[in-house]
């Protein structure tokens, strides 16, 4: 209530004056003039200062009737919605494809070839010679070379397999390393079974013999199946070419033991330690 004392005066001042300017201009309209009203003071017509800017954006504040003050209302906050920023897009850089080159292609360039030499009776390849009959030929012996203790057949090891006029020639060379042609013969025979275990053998006569001035040994053995039957004669020489150490074993096979000596002895004689 002291709030209502405090005002009262003013508001009598306040109505007073609305009162006078009221019956002034009921006065100036009956008279049918204009009549100008004396400017009142800026104290009573202008509205008290206030200490602070009005706050355009507030809104009219309720009264309380009790105390006639002023009850500021909360004005809400904005709310500021984030403005969701783009990402930037991302353009693709074209690939330059590689430009593809030609590769140039081998020249094709000429070996030179070897011209085989034709196989006649007589074959020296590896350091020796070995010569069949004028009737026959290498060329057709159904002639295999390979290696003996190594892959290929060279001046050292090697290995010579033969068809001669009906006999079987099994013929290979070696380094010397010592061994003794009879040796050579009985390392050559266990080979013959090894290779044919179906087969039953049985040693025959031995002696020596000589091949290009050089001593050697000779055995001879017959082979026939688990009956009895099949039989087949084989002769096994052995010899050393002392010039170049290389030690030869000779083996030949076949059914007619007459043809067989022929062909061995044949070979034996015709056998040299050097290339014609």
């Amino acid at each position: 209530m002291t709030g209502l004392r405090l005002k009262s005066p003013r508001r009598q001042i306040f109505l007073g004056l609305a009162l006078l300017l009221l019956i002034v201009a009921a006065i100036g309209c009956a008279a049918g003039g204009t009549i100008s009203t004396a400017p009142t003071s800026a104290a009573e017509t202008s509205p008290a200062p206030t200490s602070e800017r009005a706050d355009p954006t507030a809104t009219t504040a309720p009264v309380n009737s009790e105390t006639e003050s002023i009850i500021p209302t909360e004005v809400p906050i904005p709310t500021v919605e984030p403005t969701s920023v783009p990402l930037p897009t991302v353009v693709p850089v074209p690939t330059v494809a590689p430009v593809a080159t030609s590769t140039p292609q081998p020249t094709a360039t000429s070996v030179p070839t070897s011209t085989p030499v034709p196989l006649t009776n007589i074959y020296d390849i590896y350091g020796f010679t070995v010569e069949l009959d004028q009737d026959a030929t290498f060329a057709t012996s159904n002639l295999n070379i390979g290696g003996w203790s190594d892959t290929a057949a060279d001046s050292y090891q090697g290995l010579m397999t033969f068809n001669y006029n009906g006999a079987e020639i099994v013929l290979f060379w070696q380094p010397q390393d010592n061994a003794t042609p009879q040796e050579t013969i009985d390392l050559t025979y266990q080979l013959q079974q090894l290779g044919n275990p179906d087969l039953s053998f049985a040693s025959l006569n031995a002696g020596d013999i000589t091949v290009d001035g050089s001593d050697g040994r000779y055995t001879g053995f017959l082979s026939t199946n688990s009956s009895g039957g099949n039989a087949n004669g084989g002769l096994i020489g052995a010899w050393t070419c002392a010039d170049s150490g290389t030690q030869l074993s000779m083996t030949a096979t076949g059914p007619d033991s007459t043809a067989l000596q022929i062909r061995f002895d044949r070979l034996i004689s015709g056998f040299s330690c050097a290339t014609s």
